[in-house]
């Protein structure tokens, strides 16, 4: 039986979801989930579960009618759709707010903010035609990166362009679609880190370790921190300021680019994140928590280590089979409980805490594959 006042409505029945509605038990709030299927990870979990659609007017209001709060999974589902869904509603409190969201889930808008706000990040072109690309293309010296204005995540939506001839393939297979891309430089970097904020609603703001995030085909491997950087500090405040200026409250996370001694940011991702579920075991607070707290206009705590170094491995599917476990993990296993299994679906992640983090890392990957995906 919850024990708070306030529910909490959260878009979306995924991983994300579920961990959201895992942390509001936990913290005696009660949770209404609207998705689509039965199966989905979150609804088990929940106080109460909608069957419908994000993309249903219908559906969305009556999850809206039954909760204080609400907030969401993912920054793909429609702004517009959410702002008309709360027109005569008194503007139940949805964070982040629906400006924030309807600037970060278009790439394009997304770059222009990071730009007038004087944060760094990659030299891009707005795309409006065939032209454009062609432009993009010598400007960037004929190497550059085409990324969907929405709905692009772990590479899907971004190709990468490095010669003429791919240069005409792509031109081929998106013509008529120019204006759905932005196009950036293509640009080396030694390493893809990341940067997590929570803002409440009152103001206050903490941040997280930075981490480092390895890489496989274009999808998060494992996160490994702290990961310290000389140019930490000085990105930390002019993002507190972003934050501050735009009124964002909830998480969010900074996907960053290490280039030249630089920390240059990717992409922007206005919810809980894949590289802060290490938070879950390493830190006195996790990002489910402060979310939750962020929305709800609770203190947020300051983060703390509970060891020197810790590690996130994701369990990413690898077939069609049937997941098994040949060997328990000596780490703590976070299993999202999904019903299908696929090549590279997030099916769970384990994290590590401890003072080595070379033999830490080791053991993290070693005991990884006593879980066959």
């Amino acid at each position: 039986m919850p024990i708070h006042a306030k529910s909490i409505g959260i878009l979306g029945g995924g991983q994300l979801a579920r961990m959201l509605a895992l942390k509001a038990t936990q913290m005696g709030l009660s949770t209404v989930v609207l998705s689509e299927k039965l199966d989905d990870p979150a609804r088990p979990v929940a106080t109460r579960w909608i069957q419908g659609s994000l993309k249903s007017p219908q559906d969305i209001s009556r999850l809206i009618a039954n909760v204080d709060y609400v907030t969401f999974e993912s920054e793909f589902i429609s702004a517009d759709l959410l702002k008309a869904c709360t027109k005569n509603k008194n503007r139940k409190k949805i964070e982040p707010n629906l400006t924030v969201l309807a600037h970060i889930q278009d790439r394009l808008l997304q770059k222009e903010w990071i730009y007038d706000f004087d944060l760094p990040t990659l030299d891009y072109v707005k795309v409006s035609s065939r032209d454009d690309l062609e432009l993009a293309f010598k400007a960037f010296n004929s190497k550059m990166v085409c990324k969907r204005r929405y709905g692009g995540y772990d590479g899907y939506g971004t190709f990468v362009i490095k010669n003429k001839a791919e240069l005409v393939a792509f031109k081929n297979t998106f013509k008529g679609q120019e204006s759905q891309f932005i196009a950036e430089r293509f640009t080396p970097f030694k390493s893809e880190r990341s940067l997590i904020f929570a803002r409440n609603s009152k103001g206050q703001m903490i941040h997280l370790p930075m981490v480092q995030s390895v890489q496989t085909k274009n999808q998060c491997d494992y996160v490994i921190g702290p990961a310290r950087h000389p140019k930490e500090s000085k990105l930390i405040q002019k993002i507190s300021n972003f934050l501050t200026q735009i009124n964002y409250v909830g998480v969010i996370a900074f996907e960053l680019f290490e280039v030249d001694g630089k920390l240059l940011i990717n992409e922007i991702a206005p919810r809980v994140h894949n590289t802060g579920h290490y938070s879950q075991d390493a830190l006195n607070v996790d990002q489910f928590e402060l979310h939750l707290r962020c929305v709800l206009g609770l203190p947020l705590p300051k983060p703390q280590l509970k060891q020197p170094v810790f590690i996130m491995v994701n369990l990413l599917g690898t077939s069609t089979r049937q997941p098994t476990l040949a060997k328990m993990p000596t780490g703590s296993m976070h299993w999202y409980d999904k019903t299908e299994n696929r090549p590279k679906r997030k099916m769970g992640h384990i994290n590590y805490i401890g003072k080595n983090k070379k033999a830490l890392l080791k053991k993290a990957l070693l005991e990884r594959k006593g879980i066959l995906l």
